[in-house]
């Protein structure tokens, strides 16, 4: 037990580096970059991402703990797996993805 609970510090602390290193304060991330962001972070560390309806917001995680942009995601609003999104209304997620991503 506790040696997951140190890999998973190890882990966290390289996500927060990688962000504090990779995405510049000056850079427009957390304002209509979100999911790119939150695309970078699942491709380098294996994470999934995650949409906030309420929020209009884009974060990746692993179902504990998400991340985006700025850090830890420390939101009170559940974030919903973007492939369940995909699954299961299509006509959302392309919506999402023509305001969002192009």
């Amino acid at each position: 037990m506790q040696t997951g609970l140190v890999f998973q510090y190890f882990r966290n602390k390289q996500i927060l580096d990688f962000i504090k290193r990779r995405f510049a304060i000056d850079n427009n991330w957390t304002n209509g970059n979100c999911y790119w962001a939150a695309r970078i972070l699942a491709a380098r560390f294996k994470l999934k991402i995650y949409y906030l309806p309420i929020q209009g917001h884009f974060v990746c995680g692993d179902h504990h703990k998400f991340y985006d942009a700025n850090g830890i995601y420390q939101g009170t609003e559940t974030p919903i797996l973007a492939e369940t999104i995909q699954s299961q209304d299509p006509l959302w997620w392309s919506h999402l993805m023509r305001d969002c991503r192009d």
